[in-house]
């Protein structure tokens, strides 16, 4: 799991499956980042670089995208991710290397509840991050309830990997995420 550092006023949590070859170690630092920046905020900076850069986002005129946290899911060599990718829930229950990837990313959730306390939306970025977040939710709920609840009740979105979102009319939801962290102009 690659991640930005936790920020405490992170209000949303941009989940992608895992970083692409132009990403350079960041994710959406590559063309889909770009992509994704130039249909979300107008601008010619990759949009894993706003994020990331608060000197860069100040002087865009984006200083509200502070509050937005990425991180990926997977690196993507391992080994039960083929499986994952293809929805074969069958062989996925019995490998051992996905349950310690549910374990760590339920612990990780637990790390995201107690720090950042103001997070209301995640957004899942493809079919593979999705079901082993509702794996995590899973376990969670057996070993700590409450902290389940709370992810119970922000609003989750479940959209297509980043490559095929910016092609595709529900990057409007996206947007509409975006716009609401920016400060009302009046």
């Amino acid at each position: 799991m690659v991640q930005l550092s936790l920020k405490r006023k992170m209000k949303v949590l941009f989940v992608i499956d895992r970083l692409q070859d132009d990403d350079l170690g960041i994710p959406l630092h590559g063309i889909n980042g770009l992509k994704m920046s130039r249909l979300l905020v107008e601008e010619s900076i990759p949009f894993g670089r706003l994020i990331d850069d608060q000197a860069v986002a100040e002087a865009s005129g984006h200083p509200y995208l502070k509050r937005i946290g990425v991180e990926t899911m997977f690196l993507g060599d391992e080994t039960f991710y083929p499986e994952l990718l293809r929805g074969k829930r069958q062989a996925l229950a019995t490998h051992e290397d996905y349950h310690k990837a549910v374990q760590r990313y339920t612990k990780h959730l637990q790390a995201v509840h107690s720090k950042c306390t103001k997070l209301h939306t995640i957004v899942l970025f493809g079919r593979s991050t999705q079901r082993l977040y509702d794996d995590a939710i899973i376990r969670l709920e057996e070993e700590n309830g409450h902290v389940a609840d709370a992810f119970k009740e922000m609003a989750v979105l479940r959209l297509p990997a980043v490559h095929r979102l910016v092609r595709d009319e529900r990057i409007g939801e996206v947007k509409a995420i975006v716009e609401r962290l920016a400060p009302s102009k009046s």
